[in-house]
């Protein structure tokens, strides 16, 4: 099964639907057969872990210096899930570059996965994002009601302000985030 934004869109061979299409057979939908799954304690279909299944290193990098239960991956399928969160694969995104059954707009509604939350931040703690603009309002809309400090590292120049958020410019070129998100594991910029 292939997870794609909009299945109608979509021309491939694969069988595909939405993370929140009702699952054949039963009355519930796939995103929650991934929640039981994941809580079975074995993997029979041989998912991946969130922090396995995008192919830039740098991910596994910051699951390497900061362990898995804290790093979560912000995905435009699944919604904001720790790193060690096995789910299949999928082709969804906000990004304008995909194939238009892949692309998530702003007003697709998903029940997104919100673990960050869900998990015990204190106060004091504080969570930093890594990721491009199109990911932002999906970010922010998750993580409005926790309280610990946020710090969002963003490409919009140094007066982009989001109200609740510490907004810190890194820079403004293709994948700046990668490149900030290994500077953070290097300690070379401010945190």
């Amino acid at each position: 099964m292939l997870f794609v934004a909009h299945p109608e869109k979509y021309t491939g061979w694969d069988k595909c639907c939405r993370p929140d299409s009702i699952r054949d057979g039963t009355d519930g939908t796939w995103r929650e057969y991934l929640k039981s799954y994941n809580q079975q304690g074995s993997d029979p279909n041989n998912l991946f872990p969130a922090g396995d299944l995008y192919k830039p290193s740098i991910y596994k990098a910051l699951v390497e210096k900061y362990d898995a239960e804290n790093v979560f991956i912000l995905s435009a399928g699944w919604g904001l899930i720790r790193s060690d969160f096995l789910i299949p694969l999928y082709d969804i995104t906000f990004s304008n570059q995909g194939e238009p059954y892949s692309k998530r707009g702003p007003r697709d509604q998903f029940e997104d996965f919100n673990q960050l939350s869900e998990g015990s931040i204190l106060p004091d703690e504080t969570i930093y994002f890594f990721g491009g603009q199109a990911y932002l309002p999906l970010y922010c809309n998750l993580t409005k009601n926790i309280t610990a400090r946020k710090v969002i590292y963003h490409s919009q120049g140094d007066a982009y302000q989001i109200q609740g958020y510490e907004c810190i410019h890194f820079g403004n070129y293709t994948n700046w985030h990668y490149v900030c998100a290994q500077n953070f594991i290097d300690d070379k910029i401010q945190k």
